[in-house]
Parts: structure tokens; C-alpha cells; sequence
């Protein structure tokens, strides 16, 4: 069973009288174990994807779906329970009341079902298992770029969820910044969990299982025809396994 699959899918933004194709025929698989990265260069439509990935939007033609459930055939309700039981979405923009610590945002999702106490000492354990325990006590605007990743990661897994979402969480980090969180993405895959992210930088995906390349509107591979000229270069580079 696939964690994420979207097969053909299509959207497009209208404005004014004119329409704009962001995504063309777009097809994708994640499993469990896996870390599949999307790489893309400035609005090429990488953030679109993921939302459409995590049901945040709807795709104008094509099928989305999350463990094997087809999102279209889902009412809202039934839609936002399994985006709770299944996904958990890594938010770089971090907890809506900058006063919280980082052991009461990664709680936050915990409380309704564990109460404050077991929901806090899962915090812990949560930003532990991800080298950022000594975090527990501050808060955001204290924490480095990469601090901030590694707290949002604790935080949108902290619901043990099975499919992780990530929208360029190396964006803008130096190159051990970037490292360190890529080997903890990888490390959350290799734990059993589906994750896909956004990078702008192929560099960012050399720890990857599998990495397209979201080149005018299409998902790539070695496969794939190139669009034009200029994607060449990161059609040769779009798919990697690494052991």
C-alpha cells in the first residue's frame, strides 16, 4: 500500500482572464521508508504540490491519494480525520503565540489525547529522538534557522503520524545546517515513515531515496522527455537512489 500517490495530476491558477498552468500531468509515489525530495527552482510549483499532496488543495483534474484513500472521495470531515491520523505537515512559521517553549508547542497536538503530563513527556522525547532536547525551554525567536527545523519536525511528528510533508526545510540554511537536517529527514524515513519534501537545492537531496526534478509544471525523471533546453541540466540530475 502507497503512503502518497498522486497520478496525472493537474492544476492551474486563474487571474484576471488569464490562466496559469503550475502543475502538468504530475505523478508520484511514496512509500513507507522512503524519502523522496522534490527539487525545484523558485516558483516552479513545488508548494503547490505538497499542498495538494496534504489535501490543502484540491487538483483541477487527477487523483490524490493517502494511504490508498482517494481524497476526492472523501467529505471534509472525513478528510481532516485522515490528515490528522495519517499526515504530519512540517510548519517552518512555527507556533501561533511566540511566548510558548518548544516542549509545549511539540505538545500541543498531544493534549486531546494524552492529557498535559504524558503529552509533555512525549515533547521531550520527541525533540530528543531528534537531537534537540536542550531546546525544550526556549522559544522560537531564540532558536537558529535550523534549531527552528528540527523543533517544527518534532513537532508535526509528535502525533506519530505515517506520511511526513516538508516544504524546503533547508531553505536558506548554511551547507552543515542543511546536512544535519538532511540526515535527520533521512533518519525519520529510515525509521518507517513516508517523506517528501520541497528543496530549492539539489544538494539538499543527495540523502534521498528518490529525487524528481519539477521542471515547467512536470515531475522529472531520466525517463522523461525535457520540456526545453533549460532543464537539461536538472534532468540529468533528477532521480537518485542512494544506499
Amino acid at each position: 500500500m502507497s503512503l502518497l500517490r498522486l497520478s496525472s495530476v493537474a492544476k492551474s491558477y486563474t487571474r484576471g482572464n488569464r490562466a496559469t498552468a503550475i502543475l502538468r500531468d504530475a505523478s508520484l509515489v511514496v512509500e513507507p521508508g522512503s524519502l523522496v525530495s522534490v527539487y525545484g527552482g523558485r516558483a516552479s510549483g513545488k508548494t503547490t504540490l505538497l499542498k495538494l499532496a496534504a489535501g490543502i488543495e484540491a487538483p483541477d483534474d487527477g487523483v490524490v491519494a493517502i494511504a490508498d484513500r482517494r481524497l476526492d472521495a472523501l467529505s471534509k470531515r472525513q478528510l481532516l480525520e485522515l490528515r490528522r491520523e495519517t499526515l504530519g505537515w512540517v510548519d517552518r512559521d512555527g507556533p501561533y503565540d511566540s511566548r510558548l517553549t518548544m516542549e509545549t508547542y511539540v505538545a500541543l497536538p498531544l493534549y486531546r489525547e494524552l492529557g498535559s503530563r504524558p503529552a509533555r513527556s512525549r515533547a521531550l522525547d520527541c525533540l530528543a529522538a531528534l537531537g534537540a532536547r536542550q531546546y525544550a525551554e526556549a522559544r522560537w525567536d531564540d532558536l537558529s534557522n535550523a534549531q527552528r527545523v528540527l523543533c517544527a519536525i518534532a513537532h508535526a511528528t509528535a502525533l506519530e503520524p505515517r506520511l511526513l510533508i516538508a516544504d524546503d526545510p533547508t531553505a536558506g540554511l548554511g551547507l552543515l545546517d542543511r546536512e544535519r537536517i538532511c540526515q535527520v529527514l533521512r533518519a525519520v524515513a529510515d525509521d518507517g515513515l513516508g517523506v517528501l519534501v520541497a528543496v530549492p537545492d539539489i544538494s539538499a537531496t543527495l540523502r534521498s531515496h528518490e529525487t524528481r526534478a519539477l521542471v515547467a509544471g512536470r515531475l522529472l525523471s531520466p525517463a522523461d522527455d525535457t520540456p526545453d533546453d533549460s532543464g537539461a541540466e536538472v534532468v540529468d540530475l533528477a532521480t537518485r537512489r542512494s544506499a
